[in-house]
């Protein structure tokens, strides 16, 4: 890297801190007992007990709050919510105050406007593609389908839910930045083996564009299609150095003009999975093929986003790394081969349903390997997950990625 472009974004590091600093040390308090009511969505994965669930929201000023409720009705990742009731701080063990909420008032809300037009556009093409899946596949087959490929999640039977869950897979069925960006570089890396480069990119591009129209336009989606396309595409120039800058001004970008965002689960994924997709896979660089190259996206996505994942999705099992290394290298093929069925439905039918039947074998075992290691004892329940364990585990595999590419430059 030349000392003008280190400057460079040495200074647009300062200037991004300045700007979170200045965000974050002037935004609006609460005060304990206060009355609120607020439009969220829920940040994390429920965790649900006996006798009440709970999971964390985004309040107006960008804060976390921890809510507790009845058990039923069921929320989910992603789900929008409007609450009201009153805020309250409350200690925690390691002495750690957060704002929390028990049982407020919860309803389900509607889309806003724009991505409510979005979604008129789209859903009779959504409901369209539904069907046809519905009518290939068996019911729980198909709806763990729709939910890998568009993250639809109201096809699946509770008891399948609850061992996505318990299995910890549950971010699998999430239409998050993830899932673009396993899309992307799956693409990237299959077509990269038979076309040149630059359409291989080109392919990518379209890949991602599709899977987000098809996704419903949602927000984590579109900031992490945005940031994926940018990434990928700064690959037509051949130098990987390029794809890092890329998605540095992406991040800095979004950053500066939404701070929010630096907390947001969305934007968490979807920035450490392109570069955990655009760097790790160099550690095996002597090994690639185009059998490798896709499942080191699956794996390498997996690595970088390891800590978020422990920190939002509810109970985790100790199987979990276990169960999602088994299962992860079936989602690109299956977003793939979801994807290009989607499109054939309407065109021609017949393939559409021979794609699906092409799905089935890794469907089944899918479902097989959830539903074994949902039954296994050794679930954790993460009441928090420090942030110094986040911090010491990319500053390791930072160091490491460093030294190995330093040696091997």
């Amino acid at each position: 890297m030349s000392k003008p472009l280190t400057l460079f974004i040495l200074i647009l590091t300062v200037v991004l801190v300045l700007r979170l600093f200045i965000f974050y040390s002037t935004k609006s308090q609460y005060k304990d007992g206060e009355s609120i009511s607020f439009n969220s969505r829920v940040l994390s994965e429920p965790k649900t007990y006996r006798s009440y669930q709970s999971f964390w929201l985004e309040l107006p000023n960008t804060d976390r709050v921890f809510v507790k409720t009845e058990i039923y009705p069921e929320y989910y990742f992603q789900d929008k919510v409007y609450l009201s009731g009153s805020l309250h701080f409350k200690l925690l063990s390691d002495k750690t105050r957060i704002l929390s909420m028990d049982y407020p008032k919860i309803s389900f809300v509607k889309t806003s406007f724009p991505q409510e037009a979005g979604l008129a556009v789209v859903k009779p093409i959504r409901q369209k593609i539904i069907t046809v899946f519905d009518k290939a596949l068996p019911k729980d087959l198909s709806g763990l389908m729709l939910g890998i490929v568009f993250g639809i999640k109201q096809n699946l039977s509770k008891d399948f839910l609850d061992d996505l869950k318990t299995a910890g897979v549950m971010h699998v069925i999430a239409a998050s930045g993830m899932n673009v960006t396993i899309t992307a570089g799956f693409i990237f890396y299959l077509f990269s083996s038979f076309f040149k480069r630059q359409l291989a990119v080109f392919l990518s591009i379209l890949g991602v564009l599709f899977y987000a129209f098809l996704a419903g336009f949602e927000a984590s989606i579109i900031r992490a299609s945005i940031m994926g396309i940018i990434a990928f595409s700064s690959q037509i120039l051949g130098k990987q150095q390029y794809s890092f800058y890329a998605l540095f001004l992406t991040g800095f970008l979004m950053l500066f003009a939404a701070p929010k965002y630096l907390f947001d689960i969305g934007f968490q994924l979807s920035f450490s999975a392109t570069l955990g997709i655009l760097y790790i896979p160099l550690l095996f660089k002597r090994w690639q093929s185009v059998y490798l190259d896709s499942f080191l996206t699956t794996i390498s996505a997996q690595i970088a986003t390891l800590p978020i994942l422990l920190a939002n999705f509810g109970t985790y099992s100790l199987w979990s790394i276990v169960c999602n290394t088994l299962v992860l290298w079936t989602v690109p093929f299956l977003m793939i081969l979801g994807g290009i069925a989607a499109l054939a439905s309407f065109i021609l039918l017949p393939i559409a349903s021979f794609l699906l039947y092409l799905c089935l074998p890794l469907l089944l075992f899918f479902v097989e390997i959830v539903s074994f290691f949902a039954k296994l004892k050794g679930n954790i329940v993460f009441q928090a997950f420090p942030w110094q364990f986040s911090l010491a585990y990319y500053l390791l595999l930072a160091s490491f990625l460093l030294f190995y590419l330093r040696r091997n430059d």
